[in-house]
């Protein structure tokens, strides 16, 4: 583009593109990390993954998300530590928290932190898929 020429102009096809969303998902678990990476992945997501809640905050340092899985138990900090936080830093990311540990009162303080879905480990990637699915239907920076 010379000097003083006007920007190309944006065709309507380009316009109606949906952009990828982005998804970061957290868990210790290099296992259950790759599988939830590949099923997203093959969604057509774009996906970044973070072994900690130390790697999680780095990684919202660099972008944006639009939903965050995040592993309620991890080393360092724990995934409950880490919403009140997140919903201060990143308040239109909808979170999804996963435990495999859980029971009603995590489930409610989950909630009560920001957290708009809560999935029982061992869960099926349908329900995982339909969870990110919701979460993304909800307006920017809504909370149940």
């Amino acid at each position: 583009m010379g000097r003083g020429e006007p920007p190309p102009a944006v065709t309507a096809e380009e316009e109606t593109v949906p952009r990828r969303a982005n998804v970061l998902v957290v868990d210790d678990d290099s296992e259950m990390r790759a599988l939830l990476l590949d099923v997203l992945r093959s969604e057509g997501y774009e996906v970044v993954e973070a072994r900690d809640g130390t790697e999680a905050v780095l990684a919202l340092r660099a972008r944006t998300f639009d939903v965050i899985l995040m592993d309620k138990n991890m080393p360092g900090p724990s995934g409950l530590d880490l919403l009140p936080g997140l919903r201060r830093v990143c308040p239109h990311s909808r979170i999804i928290m996963m435990t495999a540990f859980g029971d009603v009162a995590s489930y409610m303080e989950a909630a009560e932190k920001g957290a708009v879905e809560y999935l029982f480990k061992p869960f099926r990637m349908e329900e995982m898929k339909a969870a990110v699915a919701k979460a993304l239907s909800q307006d920017a920076g809504s909370r149940p």
